[in-house]
């Protein structure tokens, strides 16, 4: 018998960005494959040196034009010196992209900061799908039920942050258990 050939694994982030008044999150319409002409929220690689927030903060600048603020709320009241917290996730998941690779994706929900900046020549940016848009635009299952999810809530407040994270935990944890 054949061993299993091992798919090489890369880490990505991903992030649901929250607009300003938390009725609709950004997406982007891929122009390539794979998933070529569904819309997924900002995201990619997290590059050498790079930590995963930063990464996500990064793509959803390039792709989108946006400056994003991660929702996460600190472990530590006072870190010790020589230790620096990262935005935790909301989910971290393996996704399988293709026959060759699949990505280690931290997930992130973010809030927009500003106005939206300069993009890429040829790049559209992104759009804002609200929970109406969101039922109808093709993209992966998970993707959508994790929109839908994120757009529900009924707790988003002025200065939730820490509260709609671990709501989202439990509810993310629930939502598994139910299958």
């Amino acid at each position: 018998m054949m061993p299993e050939k091992h798919k090489r694994r890369e880490y990505a982030a991903t992030v649901y960005v929250l607009n300003e008044d938390r009725s609709a999150l950004l997406f982007k319409r891929r122009k390539k494959h794979p998933f070529l002409g569904w819309y997924l929220p900002p995201g990619g690689h997290v590059e050498q040196n790079e930590t995963p927030d930063e990464a996500a903060v990064r793509e959803v600048m390039e792709e989108t034009g946006y400056t994003v603020h991660l929702i996460g709320h600190p472990f530590y009241d006072e870190p010790e010196d020589g230790v620096t917290e990262l935005t935790l996730p909301f989910l971290i998941q393996l996704e399988s992209i293709d026959l060759e690779h699949d990505h280690i994706d931290m997930i992130y929900i973010g809030m927009i900061q500003g106005e939206k900046g300069a993009i890429a020549d040829g790049d559209e940016g992104g759009v804002w799908l609200d929970l109406s848009a969101l039922k109808s635009k093709p993209m992966p299952q998970n993707v959508r039920k994790t929109a839908l999810h994120i757009l529900g809530q009924s707790i988003f407040t002025e200065n939730g942050d820490a509260y709609l994270q671990r709501r989202l935990l439990c509810t993310m944890n629930q939502m598994r258990s139910r299958g």
